[in-house]
């Protein structure tokens, strides 16, 4: 039986770490008969071979082996008939590593976005939690010394605790040396507005935690009708029990704005100003208070002297 012959024309990726990658992708010609992919170590160690899935005649897949040494190694592509053909090339580099963490912390809710730095990290196919072990996330971009990733939520793990990182490198998991914080998520308590020509100022206030949110963690709209106008972050600041956001809503002439939408990572919150009838009873309820203890001090008595005449009947 003839066979057509087979080219290869690329694989990605073609530089791996020592663990080598899963769902490697080869390209060529004539790959419809290939059945798996050899992979030559050196001259002196007898060849491993992968076998190929998706084939579609120009593409397939097929998974990269670990190797115990860095540098170049050959590759070929293997028909029905036993014959190799190709002439192609793969570099096994260093493992990758983590070594810092920003920020450190982040809210029960998820997706705040880390960045971890580190070496190689271009080789890492995902990030797992030590809380939500079976759960992979994958990276949001990736270069040799830095990636960013969005937390996964804290799940059944409430409040505060700490959670280490590991990073998913084809079959293997390597444990960074840093980890993080999770806290309860941020507290937005009210915000005021003050116009200022055509624009308005927000000043959100927020209570006081250990997130150390910034300015690029919180997103923030005004809310007009059925309309949302973007409130452009401009500074953030502290003090003992609250922070506050500063943003700026431009070219709204003529417009107040009685409530926010607020998003930070995948969460979004809805703050308003109170409206009259709210306000009229959180006074209402003020000024009732001191007379409660009053009326029971009323009643007692009453009930006491309503005893006695009973008593003397």
């Amino acid at each position: 039986m003839n066979f057509s012959r087979p080219e290869i024309t690329s694989i990605s990726p073609s530089v791996v770490s020592f663990y080598g990658r899963n769902h490697a992708v080869l390209s060529g010609h004539n790959l419809r008969d290939v059945t798996r992919v050899r992979i030559q170590m050196d001259a002196t160690c007898s060849p491993q071979e992968s076998p190929v899935w998706n084939n579609t005649g120009v593409n397939l897949t097929f998974h990269i082996p670990s190797s115990n040494n860095k540098g170049l190694v050959k590759v070929c592509v293997l028909i029905p008939d036993g014959s190799c053909h190709g002439n192609s090339q793969i570099i096994y580099q260093s493992s990758p590593s983590c070594t810092k963490l920003e920020p450190s912390s982040t809210w029960s809710s998820g997706k705040r976005i880390i960045t971890l730095t580190g070496s190689h990290l271009e080789f890492v196919e995902g990030i797992i939690h030590s809380h939500t072990p079976q759960e992979v996330t994958d990276p949001r971009s990736r270069s040799s010394q830095t990636l960013t990733y969005d937390t996964p939520a804290a799940g059944n793990s409430g409040g505060t605790f700490t959670s280490s990182v590991s990073l998913k490198v084809a079959n293997e998991t390597l444990v960074c040396s840093t980890s993080f914080t999770y806290y309860p998520d941020p507290e937005f308590i009210s915000f005021t507005s003050i116009r200022m020509g055509d624009n308005v100022r927000i000043t959100l206030q927020k209570k006081a935690d250990k997130l150390e949110l910034t300015l690029a963690d919180v997103s923030v709209w005004g809310l007009q009708e059925e309309k949302q106008f973007p409130c452009i972050m401009r500074e953030k600041g502290t003090s003992t029990d609250m922070e506050y956001f500063v943003c700026e809503i431009q070219s709204s002439p003529d417009l107040e704005f009685h409530h926010l939408l607020i998003k930070y990572g995948d969460k979004t919150v809805i703050l308003g100003t109170p409206s009259l009838l709210h306000q009229v009873l959180l006074v209402l309820r003020i000024l009732l208070i001191p007379c409660v203890p009053i009326a029971l001090v009323i009643i007692c008595r009453w009930q006491k002297k309503l005893t006695t005449e009973t008593n003397n009947l």
